[in-house]
């Protein structure tokens, strides 16, 4: 039997990177899933590829800076399975590598509304049925940028840091039935690659870890999100996983 094994998940921003691992990390340990992106060919692939794993999967077009398409996601998987045990938080669009002056209000508020506001809103929309069940997990995407303040990533920074501190916050104020949580990774993404792409080379060096690698999506960074949605991590909450090779290593 997997370690979610019956649970219903969640997962934003499933077309590629680490919200696809998650999804099949997910179905290989029997967890029923409701999966969401904004591009439907890639979401339909992740969909069959956790569905020959064995999983149930309930896929959505989704686009998460829009309230009522998260609504409607929460409600679809309500309808099709009955309660929801876990929550994934991903979805983030394109983080914008540039300086603080040159930053755009338009790019400010893609990040945030993708990142923090979507996340936001779903805790908030998942919560009642959590507490109803007596039971939850909620799982939160955030960077060790937010503790390095990285240069050329302001919005980016601001965004994960909050949504470090939104995690503890809930997690305070609805213990004892739900977990929240949150996890920074370093792994190989279409999105990670684009960003290296930009960066000066010095700087691109600063993100080799003291294990000697980028990590990968489905073999190093998904256990622990598989780690963090099961029963094995119910004595923790409010705490930032860091899953980066050493990357950031602090108290």
């Amino acid at each position: 039997m997997g370690k979610l094994e019956g649970r219903v998940a969640i997962i934003t921003g499933t077309s590629s990177g680490l919200g696809r691992a998650t999804a099949i990390a997910f179905a290989r340990e029997g967890a029923k899933l409701a999966i969401c992106a904004r591009r439907k060919e890639k979401l339909q692939k992740t969909a069959e590829d956790c569905e020959k794993e064995g999983a149930e999967v309930l896929s959505l077009q989704c686009d998460v800076t829009n309230y009522d398409d998260l609504k409607n996601l929460v409600d679809a998987t309500m309808e099709k399975f009955g309660r929801i045990d876990i929550l994934v938080n991903n979805a983030v669009s394109a983080t914008q590598v540039i300086s603080i002056m040159d930053h755009t209000d338009e790019m400010w508020d893609s990040v945030m509304n993708s990142g923090l506001k979507a996340s936001w809103d779903l805790m908030r929309l998942c919560q009642p049925i959590m507490m109803e069940q007596k039971y939850g997990k909620i799982i939160n995407i955030s960077s060790a940028t937010a503790f390095q303040g990285s240069a050329l990533f302001g919005a980016y920074v601001a965004a994960k840091a909050a949504i470090m501190g939104l995690t503890m916050v809930a997690a305070r104020e609805w213990g004892p039935y739900i977990n929240v949580n949150c996890l920074s990774p370093l792994a190989v993404t279409e999105q990670s690659d684009r960003g290296f792409a930009k960066m000066p080379q010095e700087a691109v060096e600063a993100f080799v870890p003291p294990l000697g690698r980028v990590g990968d999506a489905l073999e190093d960074v998904a256990p622990c999100m598989v780690f963090l949605a099961s029963e094995d991590s119910r004595y923790v909450t409010g705490q930032n996983l860091n899953v980066d090779g050493g990357l950031e290593i602090h108290l």
